[in-house]
């Protein structure tokens, strides 16, 4: 959903024509409100650096597995070339690629020099190590065809040089291993939602710090960064702000458990407290005209 405001300027660089529509939360996990407030190169810099890595988050991840079966075409979008680890019972290990609904072995060469491939692969290649040794069609047919009828983990010696074994796992997980959701991505989400907010006022020089912050990464004693997390998961992301005297807080909360208090010190603000949220579950965008509405819930649906 796209929703003109007149920001002239973008709001990062406050020098480039603010010409890229932007997600206020990132379209990889599910936010469809979108603003014109960035020039096209901050945009891009933006989401080369810091947007495309919100999805390998493992906080993201595993707040999207315990919803799967409420957001299941979000879940497939997160998940797709995600990496996932499959064991035997001797604890060892391999690398997985979640593809099309679907996990296949990420071809990799073990310390010993034998090949781990994904089976339909695996298939191909004995074929072809076969066929480099010389044997005829009917015979790499009459090789592959043992070695489809092979039971899991039995070895079986197919030529001189090429011995084989179906490998069968004990369990499968995803792997969590990736990057933590960079701050200056929820620090880039709670500036954006300021600026819709306080529309102009979003050039004063007195917000630099969270631009620097964001684009360079130098932390302000201006600006605190609270991540907290609650009992259970839902479909939904929120964003609402506290209008206090001394500080404004921007709370971003997503999935319902990921909560994220952005405090801006020293910066007050006499204006409408509207909130945003996002229905994962009926792909929805919810607008609440304050928080006591939102409390009450009275939003609009777009």
């Amino acid at each position: 959903m796209k929703i003109k405001f007149d920001f002239d300027k973008c709001i990062l660089c406050v020098r480039n024509p603010a010409d890229s529509w932007e997600h206020i939360i990132p379209e990889s996990i599910g936010g469809r409100l979108q603003i014109q407030l960035l020039c096209s190169s901050c945009n891009n810099d933006l989401g080369s650096k810091l947007i495309s890595k919100v999805k390998t988050d493992p906080s993201i991840r595993l707040a999207v597995r315990n919803l799967k079966d409420e957001i299941p075409r979000l879940f497939e979008t997160i998940e797709n070339h995600q990496v996932y680890v499959a064991r035997d019972k001797n604890n060892t290990s391999i690398k997985l690629k979640y593809k099309n609904s679907k996990l296949e072995t990420i071809a990799h060469k073990k310390e010993d020099g034998s090949l781990i491939l994904d089976t339909k692969k695996g298939i191909k290649n004995i074929a072809q190590m076969l066929r480099k040794e010389g044997l005829s069609e009917d015979e790499i047919t009459g090789k592959v065809q043992s070695f489809n009828e092979l039971e899991n983990n039995k070895i079986v010696q197919l030529s001189k040089t090429v011995r084989v074994v179906k490998w069968s796992t004990e369990s499968i997980f995803p792997s969590l291993q990736g990057s933590l959701l960079d701050e200056k991505v929820i620090a880039l989400i709670a500036y954006e939602f300021l600026s819709l907010l306080v529309g102009n006022l979003i050039y004063n020089d007195k917000l630099n710090f969270i631009r620097e912050f964001i684009k360079e990464g130098g932390k302000s004693k201006k600006l605190v960064i609270e991540q907290l997390t609650s009992r259970h998961y839902s479909p939904y992301h929120k964003i609402y702000p506290e209008l206090l005297e001394t500080e404004i807080i921007i709370n971003i909360i997503l999935f319902r458990w990921l909560v994220y208090k952005v405090h801006l010190k020293g910066f007050r603000l006499l204006s409408t407290d509207f909130v945003y949220s996002e229905e994962l579950r009926n792909r929805k965008t919810l607008i609440a005209k304050s928080v006591d509405e939102a409390k009450r819930g009275i939003y609009y649906k777009f």
